[in-house]
C-alpha cells in the first residue's frame, strides 16, 4: 500500500476518531476516569524513563520546548517540575500538546466547558515544518505514533526537530492494529524484539534501532505490556531521510484525493453516516464500565 493510500486510510478514520472524545467528554464519568489517567496539574512522569532528571539537566529546564505530539484529549504526561533550588515547590514546565485534530479537539473542550490546555495543529509526518529550529529537549509519542499514517517517517521527523541531546520517548500498546483489525487509525504494530524497536504491519517491517543508528540511539524496555523507547538523538539527520520535496508532493495529491472523495454525495452521506454511528455506539459504551467494554471488544473482534 502506497504513502497515499495510507494517508486517505487514516482520513477516513477521523469520524471515529472524533466520535470517541466527544462521548468521553460529553459523560461525566468517562471525563472522571480520563483525568485520573491523565497527569495534568501534576509533575511529569514518564514510564521506563527518568523525565525529571533528564529536564532538570537542561541549561534551562523550564523554559525546555517539550512537545506532546499525537496527544488527542487525555493529557497525559503531566505539565509540572519540581524546582531545583525548591524541590517542594511545583512550576509549570514548556509543554506543547500537539494533534492534527485540534480543531475538533478544542471545539469539544469549548462545547463541553472543560478547561484544558489548547492542542496545537501539527502532523507528525511532517513535525519539523511547524518545529524547525532543532532546539526541542523532548519529544512524547503516548500510544499515537501506530495511529499516524507514516510511523516511520513521524520518527525521523520527530529526532529532527530535536536538539543534540534530545529525547524522543515512545510508549505504546503492542500490535495495536493486528488487535484492532486494522481498522480506523490502527494501521501499524510496534513491539520489541530481541531489544529492537519494531515497526511492522502486512506488508511492511523496520527495525528502528538499525534504520536510526547513525544518528540516535535507541534504548528499550517493556514497561507493564507496553514497548517503551527512548531515543537520544546523537547526530543531525541525514537529509536524504526528510524528503522535503517529497512531503509536499504526497501531502498535496493525498489533500486532492480525499477533497474529490468527501464532496462526492456518496461520500457525504457515508461520512455522516459514518459519524452519527460512532458517536451514538460511543454514548452507549459509557453506560458500562471500562472492564466490560474491553471485554464487549475483545468479544467483537475474535469474530471480526
Amino acid at each position: 500500500m502506497t504513502s497515499d493510500s495510507f494517508m486517505n486510510k487514516w482520513l477516513l478514520g477521523i469520524p471515529y476518531e472524533v466520535a470517541f472524545w466527544e462521548a468521553t467528554y460529553s459523560n461525566k464519568q468517562s471525563l472522571k476516569s480520563l483525568f485520573q489517567f491523565s497527569h495534568l496539574g501534576s509533575q511529569i512522569t514518564l514510564d521506563g524513563f527518568d523525565v525529571r532528571t533528564f529536564l532538570l539537566q537542561q541549561p534551562k529546564p523550564f523554559d525546555a520546548v517539550i512537545l506532546d505530539v499525537g496527544a488527542g484529549m487525555t493529557f497525559f504526561p503531566g505539565n509540572l517540575l519540581e524546582d531545583a533550588q525548591n524541590q517542594s515547590q511545583l512550576k509549570p514546565i514548556n509543554i506543547h500538546y500537539l494533534d492534527p485534530l485540534a480543531q475538533y479537539y478544542n471545539q469539544i473542550a469549548e462545547k463541553h466547558h472543560v478547561e484544558v490546555p489548547k492542542v496545537e495543529f501539527a502532523m507528525m509526518e511532517y513535525l519539523s515544518a511547524f518545529y524547525p529550529m532543532h532546539d526541542v529537549s523532548l519529544i512524547i509519542i503516548n500510544n499515537a505514533l501506530d495511529h499516524s499514517a507514516q510511523p516511520v517517517k513521524g520518527i525521523i521527523e520527530a529526532i529532527n526537530c530535536l536538539h543534540t541531546g534530545g529525547v524522543l520517548y515512545l510508549n505504546h500498546h503492542p500490535n495495536e492494529a493486528e488487535y484492532e483489525h486494522y481498522r480506523g487509525f490502527h494501521q501499524y504494530n510496534i513491539m520489541i524484539e530481541n531489544s529492537q524497536l519494531i515497526i511492522w504491519n502486512q506488508t511492511q517491517k523496520h527495525n528502528i534501532n538499525e534504520l536510526l543508528h547513525s544518528f540516535a540511539d535507541v534504548k528499550t524496555t517493556i514497561c507493564g505490556n507496553n514497548p517503551v523507547a527512548v531515543i537520544t538523538k546523537t547526530a543531525p539527520v541525514p537529509q536524504h531521510l526528510l524528503q522535503k520535496d517529497t512531503d509536499i508532493s504526497t501531502l498535496s495529491n493525498a489533500l486532492l484525493d480525499y477533497s474529490v472523495q468527501v464532496t462526492s454525495p456518496l461520500a457525504m452521506f457515508q461520512y455522516h453516516s459514518k459519524l452519527i454511528y460512532y458517536r451514538l455506539v460511543q454514548h452507549l459504551s459509557k453506560l458500562f464500565s471500562f472492564e466490560t467494554r474491553q471485554k464487549i471488544k475483545s468479544f467483537i473482534n475474535k469474530f471480526s
